[in-house]
């Protein structure tokens, strides 16, 4: 029988000489008694149980509530502008890919792009010389040289004829003949189309440029859809400091998608706009 069988032998303490344990390394001229032994520890058991409820009294828990509080109203503004950076950066990224490789499938079927005629803008006249606005000029460029190779949720057309594309990521893009504008997100876009809420370029709203058959312009001639950098001197100082376009507050901001562009699509650390 082990010594537990002997201390608690079915349920009832037991009385044993200390020398019958001998072995285990105890003396062996003392007599422990089990039942005293084992009837002391159960009331230090219970007085521990009643002594040391542990718990946070109402100061602590507001307290705790407080600071938490605080490390939040810090932290969620910055987690929310960091989360709203990435969304333009990657919409931007992948907007640039996708409707230049749309382009590059629609000269397969429809020739070299220098040669294409421009998308247009406005409304084809009736009999009576006055804008048809069923019939804006756009609509046959986009139906012949892009829509067929471009991934689109819907297309519409402003009131002044100019084509509005959604894409499947929820950003915009809206043609003015060789200006294209893209928005992020297509909230921006209806708030500036629908409440006259300017999205701003270079934080709601990013302009590109397509004229491929534009001759004497390096930038442009044989090329798909690229930043805007009309008189740009070729420096990111320029990109930055321009007194029309640069990317600053001071200015019309234009130059801000060729700044991102040249930094991999990232924006950078330092730029004038936090989102």
């Amino acid at each position: 029988m082990s010594t537990d069988d002997r201390l608690t032998r079915f349920g009832q303490p037991q009385r044993f000489a200390l020398s019958q344990v001998q072995g285990d390394g105890w003396s062996s001229n003392s007599t422990l008694n089990a039942e005293h032994t084992y009837s002391c520890h159960c009331e230090r058991l219970k007085g521990a149980s009643q002594s040391y409820v542990l718990g946070f009294t109402l100061a602590e828990v507001l307290l705790t509530l407080g600071i938490i509080g605080v490390v939040a109203a810090l932290a969620i503004p910055t987690l929310i502008s960091n989360n709203n950076k990435r969304i333009v950066e990657t919409r931007l990224a992948k907007f640039y890919s996708s409707i230049n490789q749309a382009i590059e499938l629609s000269e397969v079927e429809n020739g070299p792009k220098e040669k294409w005629e421009m998308p247009g803008y406005g409304f084809e006249k009736d009999t009576d010389n006055e804008d048809d606005t069923s019939k804006p000029i756009a609509r046959t460029w986009v139906d012949k040289y892009l829509e067929p190779y471009l991934k689109l949720s819907k297309i519409e057309y402003d009131a002044y004829g100019g084509a509005i594309l959604y894409l499947l990521d929820s950003s915009v893009v809206a043609l003015a003949n060789e200006h294209w504008v893209f928005y992020p997100k297509v909230k921006d876009y209806i708030n500036e189309a629908t409440n006259n809420v300017d999205a701003q370029y270079g934080k709601g709203k990013f302009i590109f440029y397509f004229y491929p058959s534009r001759k004497d312009d390096p930038y442009y001639y044989k090329k798909g859809v690229e930043p805007y950098v009309a008189n740009w001197d070729g420096t990111e100082s320029s990109l930055r400091n321009n007194n029309s376009h640069g990317c600053n507050l001071n200015s019309g901001r234009h130059y801000c998608t060729q700044l991102i562009r040249m930094n991999g699509w990232k924006i950078p650390d330092d730029y004038p706009f936090k989102f």
